[in-house]
């Protein structure tokens, strides 16, 4: 679902992935196009009429509230969100991975990290060992995740960011591009409170 400049990165991972043997588009701007070879068969209103023709799914949508908002959706009416991971990423095999995300190539999520459902892991981004990235988090290019972090859900982080060792950001939190975030930021939050 979605044919915009996120939906076409999205469609080169799958193609790259090797898995399927026909892959559609779902977008409310260009239905009965053609985008990078691929057709745009009907709107995002019409997920319902394409089950189970099709029962794979990718909510291919950057806005985090709308990816979480049509991801329930799909899951209602049956669909399995799969997930999209470049092969030309590296994923250690203890990283708890929900379902629905997309992973970039030359991203890094090392050893124990855990990711959420419906996450955006962009290029060049790198997760450190223990780090919790709750569902439906956006994290662009460049970022660097630090040990033992936790981001809140529905968060947004830019470009060339840095989350610091032990940092604790709130759901919602939205970080401008190169910021420098550390535990006593306003961002931060003590858990449980």
């Amino acid at each position: 679902m979605g044919a915009g400049g996120h939906g076409r990165c999205c469609l080169d991972i799958a193609r790259d992935m090797n898995l399927y043997e026909e892959i559609a588009f779902l977008d409310d701007a260009h239905v009965n196009e053609v985008i990078n070879k691929c057709k745009v068969i009907g709107t995002l209103g019409e997920m319902s009429s394409y089950y189970p023709e099709y029962t794979d799914i990718f909510i291919a949508v950057g806005n985090n509230k709308m990816r979480k908002k049509l991801s329930l959706l799909a899951k209602e009416i049956g669909y399995h969100l799969t997930s999209l991971i470049s092969p030309n990423c590296y994923i250690s095999r203890f990283t708890d991975i929900g379902d629905g995300i997309v992973v970039f190539p030359h991203a890094v999520i090392e050893a124990n990290a855990s990711i959420g459902e419906g996450c955006i892991i962009t290029s060049h981004v790198t997760i450190n060992h223990d780090a919790v990235i709750e569902d439906y988090c956006l994290i662009y290019s460049n970022t660097v995740i630090r040990p033992n972090t936790f981001i809140g859900s529905l968060s947004r982080i830019g470009s060339n960011c840095t989350v610091t060792f032990g940092t604790k950001m709130k759901s919602n939190s939205d970080m401008k591009d190169g910021s420098v975030i550390e535990p006593s930021d306003e961002y931060s939050f003590e858990v449980g409170v």
